[in-house]
């Protein structure tokens, strides 16, 4: 039973993109929202990668020695850029000037779609880690599982919000859309069903290493796409909504 409530928890976390998507498609002043969520999405990744993802992974490898951990981190963080940069190099992505033309338009929108796309591939990879990591919790106390997932939960909306905005920026890619979304929202309740059908075989050592190629993608995104992006809109007023309420967000979690 307490199994079963844990994947239902996993399942729910992963509903909250969902909602984040949705608010996006049904708003209007769609470039508003753009440039805000952008600003939005920087804060909480930061805050993702300093209050979440290295702490859990300085836990995880608490077991090995200085050397094996550094080493570890250091490989497997570098090889979560490469995967990105490598993918970077395959999803159409193209650097444009904020101008009025339709052809800058339709750059722009592309650009914007490639961000959408690259950064829901690893928050599906980090998101399943998230998921065995909630799942795992929740069978030790199902409250203390609940209090994680409503923390996760927070920082998903804001990110389905993000991640709508490129994704609908297309539209030629409806299939890569709906699937992309349909994996996001169902990514953390994956990582969990996988750990339950592997009756919990899954060890730190594995988890560690997943969890430092999130590491290394996050941080492609967040350094190389999301600050480009503002510093490329650094004079619009939306940008600086976004990152306000991004940072308020990070301070709510870590009071929670």
């Amino acid at each position: 039973m307490n199994q079963l409530l844990s994947l239902i928890i996993t399942l729910g976390v992963g509903l909250f993109f969902l909602i984040g998507f949705l608010m996006m498609k049904w708003t209007k002043k769609k470039e508003n929202w753009a440039l805000f969520s952008i600003g939005l999405a920087f804060p909480i990744m930061l805050g993702m990668i300093l209050l979440d993802i290295i702490p859990e992974i300085q836990e995880l490898t608490r077991s090995l020695e200085n050397y094996k951990k550094i080493i570890t981190i250091l490989g497997f963080t570098g090889l979560g850029l490469l995967l990105l940069k490598g993918l970077d190099l395959f999803v159409p992505h193209h650097h444009h000037d904020h101008h009025d033309h339709e052809k800058n338009k339709i750059e722009h929108n592309e650009h914007l779609f490639h961000i959408g796309l690259i950064t829901s591939i690893s928050l599906i990879i980090h998101n399943m880690m998230e998921g065995i990591s909630i799942y795992t919790t929740s069978l030790r106390d199902i409250k203390t599982g609940i209090w994680m997932a409503l923390a996760v939960s927070l920082h998903n909306i804001p990110l389905g919000i993000e991640i709508a905005v490129g994704l609908e920026s297309s539209n030629t890619k409806k299939k890569i859309k709906y699937l992309t979304i349909t994996m996001l929202t169902l990514s953390s309740f994956l990582g969990a069903f996988c750990l339950f059908l592997l009756n919990n075989a899954i060890n730190e050592t594995i988890l560690s290493a997943f969890l430092c190629i999130t590491l290394g993608m996050l941080i492609y995104i967040t350094l190389f796409e999301l600050l480009r992006e503002i510093w490329m809109n650094r004079t619009k007023r939306a940008i600086y909504w976004g990152l306000g309420i991004g940072i308020m967000i990070n301070i709510l979690m870590v009071i929670l």
